[in-house]
């Protein structure tokens, strides 16, 4: 089209027919002008599809992770609540100083060593912060909610590593001195009933309480972020 444009305005050029000139070459730029237009519609058409296939890719691979991490926070919340109920029936048994469980308050207090620790594998969410890819994730909720969750992870690794510390350096070396590991015997009986050995399952159970209540909080924004990633996927597709 634009060769037999360009033969025309030749002819019409070697005619002296400047008008008709004029209107050809104008059409001829139009065309120009129009077929890159058209380019740069095709361009931007295949680079928002391109997005959008790297957003749907991304959306699961988060939503995949989310879904690990649940289930291991729904693991560490069992574990949690399992030793923390031992541990409140234990400070009961001090209270009221049950004498005749004492070989089962021993055998508890054992497992003050013991205690749920929340570590996720990998990092999506991070990851795409440093690429810059993070650009991709459109949608405002997801994003909100993914932020959210990171912050409650640095909370949870925070008590995790507090609890850590009060078993290394607090409730291992008091337990030591009152109970032979093997065999299992009470050395020290009163100590076992002091009102110290209780406020160190006071303090544990009250660590544990609040690691209840950040685990939970994380499986509310888990289950929301994967929600709005279901909500997503389903409107991308």
């Amino acid at each position: 089209m634009i060769n037999q444009l360009r033969k025309v305005r030749k002819k019409l050029l070697a005619q002296g027919k400047l008008r008709r000139y004029f209107i050809y070459a104008i059409g001829e730029i139009l065309l120009v002008v129009t077929g890159i237009l058209i380019a740069l519609q095709l361009n931007n058409w295949n680079l928002n599809r391109s997005n959008k296939n790297i957003e749907i890719q991304y959306y699961e691979t988060i939503k995949n992770q989310l879904e690990q991490d649940l289930n291991a926070i729904l693991g560490n919340m069992d574990y949690n609540q399992r030793y923390l109920d031992q541990f409140s029936y234990a400070k009961k048994l001090i209270i009221i100083n049950n004498r005749s469980k004492i070989d089962t308050l021993g055998r508890i207090s054992l497992n003050m060593k013991y205690y749920s620790d929340f570590r996720r594998k990998s990092n999506v969410y991070q990851t795409l912060i440093s690429s810059g890819e993070i650009k991709l994730i459109n949608n405002h909720d997801v994003n909100e909610k993914l932020q959210s969750l990171e912050e409650v992870y640095v909370y949870i690794n925070r008590l995790e590593e507090i609890h850590r510390d009060v078993i290394i350096f607090q409730i291992i070396p008091m337990v030591s001195q009152i109970i032979r590991m093997d065999p299992l015997k009470i050395e020290k009986p009163e100590a076992l009933y002091n009102y110290k050995f209780q406020n160190n399952f006071e303090l544990l159970i009250e660590l544990m309480i609040e690691k209840m209540g950040i685990y939970k909080q994380a499986e509310n924004d888990i289950n929301t972020a994967i929600k709005h990633i279901n909500q997503e996927l389903v409107d991308k597709k």
